[in-house]
């Protein structure tokens, strides 16, 4: 393998120097570097630290023998799901297929969840968010809100494994600053590149990974965040009249995602702190993980599952905050109809523009590309609307207060490149 510092750091190519130019280049992607500015990259390069990424284990119980005594578990025979109610309940459906759970057994050898929080929304307030979110959905099939027939409205305590970490770390960023000008036959643009680097500190409290295999993961990030403050002490009254998700998840096997999650967040707090690029990319991230602790904790969550022209679709309501997810489907007949709308509109605007301007059909065709593309990412963000279902990226709900800290910032000039157009002719030149 090269040395890393001979390796290029745009491609990762292998660099030589030129004799002609007195810089450094790389043959793969033809960069240039100076060769003081390249030494005070590589020199900050090798002051990256091994990353850290360990976790102490958790101090989680098990039910004692007389918890376990006063709850059992119901297990689908249809989906395999499995769920924990407290012993009066008699009967009960999945929350996942909606079938009758038929098989119980006396719960035994699980652990003890640290927290709970307790339910704050009621079926009517969820039915009436329910509602609230298929109005606000433009592109959703009118059928869909009148037709579709709510199967079964579940409340289900969810288990979370929630880990807390202090960090601290390098993040590497590649930024952008662009200088346009113009002479009399061309236009120039000059793109400026740099190594971005920010060191710093930060802590996560209590990010949730969910803790349940039949719950999408997706799904349980897009009703996040969870207010941490309202937890509350593990106590099995809290189960009666509700049911919980038998956890299915060990903590160990939740480490590399809460990890994901702390690593995009720290990029993100990193990010914050650049300013003055038009374009700035993360490059490499390095971090180390101390004062770890992961607890195992149920949060109440409303599942919804409803039909429309027979296919099924979960929705997913936070059970503190009310906070809805669930993907919806797109009227394809509206689709067409809203993007044909902002193409004429924007196009209509370009040329009459132009009929003013005299330059009708310059502006004609402008209209007509600028009009699809505008549509086109309009129309994008709606059909979004209804697809938003997805993974949190990152951890910025849960930043502990006061925490993050840059502690070096380092901002090096790597190279330029110059684009060189011909100038456009005028019509009436």
């Amino acid at each position: 393998m090269a040395n890393k510092e001979l390796e290029c750091p745009c491609c990762g190519g292998t660099l030589s120097y030129d004799l002609h130019s007195k810089d450094i280049v790389c043959p793969f992607c033809d960069s240039h570097f100076s060769v003081d500015d390249l030494k005070e990259y590589t020199e900050n390069l090798a002051t990256d630290k091994e990353e850290d990424t360990a976790w102490d284990e958790s101090k989680v119980q098990e039910y004692t023998d007389k918890e376990m005594k006063g709850m059992k578990v119901y297990s689908c025979e249809s989906c395999g799901g499995e769920i924990i109610v407290d012993e009066t309940a008699s009967s009960t459906c999945c929350p996942y297929c909606s079938n009758n759970i038929l098989v119980s057994k006396q719960l035994a050898g699980d652990l003890k969840p640290n927290l709970v929080i307790p339910f704050k929304q009621d079926k009517e307030n969820v039915l009436g968010s329910l509602k609230s979110f298929f109005k606000k959905k433009p592109l959703l099939p009118g059928s869909f809100s009148k037709d579709n027939v709510i199967t079964e409205v579940k409340p289900l305590y969810v288990p979370f494994w929630l880990f807390d970490a202090d960090v601290t770390g390098r993040v590497r960023f590649k930024g952008e600053k662009t200088h346009s000008w113009s002479d009399s036959k061309y236009d120039y643009e000059e793109t400026k590149y740099y190594s971005l680097v920010r060191d710093g500190e930060i802590a996560f409290d209590h990010v949730p990974v969910d803790g349940s295999k039949k719950m999408e993961d997706q799904l349980m990030e897009s009703i996040e965040p969870y207010d941490y403050n309202e937890a509350v002490p593990f106590n099995a009254g809290y189960l009666a009249g509700f049911a919980a998700d038998r956890y299915d998840v060990s903590k160990d096997e939740t480490f590399n995602r809460a990890t994901t999650r702390f690593r995009e967040g720290t990029i993100q707090a990193f990010r914050s702190d650049i300013h003055g690029y038009e374009n700035v990319n993360c490059v490499n991230s390095q971090i180390q993980l101390s004062n770890t602790n992961a607890q195992y904790a149920l949060y109440p969550v409303w599942i919804l599952n409803t039909k429309w022209k027979e296919k099924p679709y979960r929705f997913a309501v936070n059970g503190q905050t009310g906070k809805i997810a669930g993907n919806l489907p797109v009227s394809v007949g509206k689709a067409i109809l809203f993007w044909s709308l902002f193409f004429l509109g924007i196009t209509a605007l370009f040329t009459g523009i132009g009929a003013i301007a005299q330059y009708l059909v310059p502006f004609l065709v402008a209209g007509l590309i600028f009009g699809a593309g505008v549509a086109s990412i309009i129309l994008a963000v709606m059909v979004k609307k209804n697809k938003n279902v997805r993974f949190q990226y990152g951890a910025s709900s849960y930043v502990r207060n006061n925490s993050f800290h840059i502690l070096g910032r380092k901002d090096i000039f790597l190279y330029s490149e110059v684009k060189k157009t011909a100038r456009a002719t005028s019509s009436k030149d």
